[in-house]
Parts: structure tokens; C-alpha cells; sequence
């Protein structure tokens, strides 16, 4: 009986790692995510997949990757590429709250965007920012 249990277990930790294997390596084409905040020293910064806020941002991605840009700054904010091959710009008006772009960027090169801030929303008038408002930049190297 404990040979079974332990061969049955033996067989789940392979089922398990290979599991964890197919998620980890993830083919070319996946999806990054930027999201966009407020912040109280240059009013609005972003980050990348989750990592540190910052007004400037560079990062690599596979060739086929989607990038969406979520809005969830006080403000609303425009998608700009400013170089790098063309790409279409999807919902590029991000004009209100969780409101978010996407593009999908299939060929290899560096890729160039910012925003256009627009005003604060009326709710949000009471907040205050110090600093200079932030240039959000970005640049996505493309593999």
C-alpha cells in the first residue's frame, strides 16, 4: 500500500512540474502590462509588469508581445508613439479611470511612446502634487 501512495505521489510532482514548466516559458507573443498612477512628487509615474513606478521606463519584450496601458492616474491620459516602426494604437484615448490602450508590437526594433496628459478629473481636484508634472517616456526594445 505505501509503495502505491508514494508512486502516486511520485507521478502528481511530475504532473506539477511539468505544469510549472509550460507556464514559466511562456512562447514569444505574450502580454506585458504598464499601468499609469498618480503620484504626490511629479504627479504621475508607471511601471512595467508590475515592477517600480517611474516616470521613464525602458524594456525588452519578444517580437509579437501585446502591451496594454492601463490608466488609473487622476487624469486622463493620451498614448503617444513618438518612433520605432508604425504601429496601430488601440483605444490610444485613455479618458477615464482603468481605462486602457493596447498595441501589439510584431516587429523587431525600439519602439518610442509617451502621453498627453490632459486635467484632473473634477473629483480629483483636491489633490495636490509637488514637482514639476513628470514626461512619462517609454522605449520597448523588441526582440
Amino acid at each position: 500500500m505505501q509503495g502505491k501512495q508514494t508512486a502516486r505521489g511520485a507521478a502528481l510532482a511530475l504532473v506539477a512540474l511539468a505544469a510549472l514548466a509550460v507556464a514559466s516559458s511562456a512562447p514569444a507573443g505574450g502580454t506585458a502590462t504598464i499601468a499609469i498612477r498618480h503620484a504626490m512628487h511629479g504627479c504621475h509615474s508607471w511601471a512595467f509588469n508590475s515592477g517600480p513606478f517611474k516616470p521613464s521606463l525602458s524594456v525588452n519584450v519578444s517580437s509579437g508581445t501585446v502591451v496594454k496601458v492601463t490608466n488609473n492616474d487622476i487624469m486622463p491620459h493620451k498614448l503617444i508613439q513618438t518612433g520605432g516602426p508604425r504601429v496601430r494604437l488601440i483605444h490610444q484615448n485613455m479618458s477615464k479611470m482603468a481605462s486602457s490602450a493596447t498595441v501589439k508590437l510584431t516587429i523587431k526594433g525600439v519602439y518610442r511612446f509617451t502621453t498627453k496628459a490632459g486635467e484632473d478629473y473634477p473629483w480629483a481636484a483636491s489633490m495636490k502634487t509637488t514637482g514639476e508634472d513628470n514626461i512619462l517616456r517609454l522605449t520597448v526594445r523588441v526582440k
